[in-house]
């Protein structure tokens, strides 16, 4: 699987989720994905329209991994030390963004 066709899964799935954006990150956003890569994946809960909670996230890392047929690491936008959130902004591209 390429990694345009990641970001279509994700994006679709993303699209049906209380989810405002996501991103990914990592190996795969830089081009350097290797066979054993696992897909990186930030994003940003949507609160306020929809119920979020810890069960919501394991849910979503699991259909994820089977979707995407890899290790997935599902990260909550705001959730991570600054060391790591600088090289996450370097990295990051966007895939998915909900429309008002």
């Amino acid at each position: 699987m390429d990694r345009y066709q990641i970001i279509r899964i994700i994006h679709d799935y993303m699209s049906r989720k209380p989810v405002l954006k996501a991103w990914i990150f990592g190996s795969f956003a830089r081009g350097e994905e290797k066979a054993q890569s696992d897909i990186d994946i930030l994003f940003v809960p949507d609160f306020e329209h929809g119920s979020f909670t810890l069960l919501t996230h394991g849910g979503m890392y699991e259909d994820l991994k089977q979707l995407l047929g890899r290790e997935v690491d599902l990260v909550v936008d705001g959730s991570l030390r600054p060391y790591a959130q600088e090289s996450v902004e370097r990295d990051k591209i966007l895939v998915y963004e909900r429309v008002s």
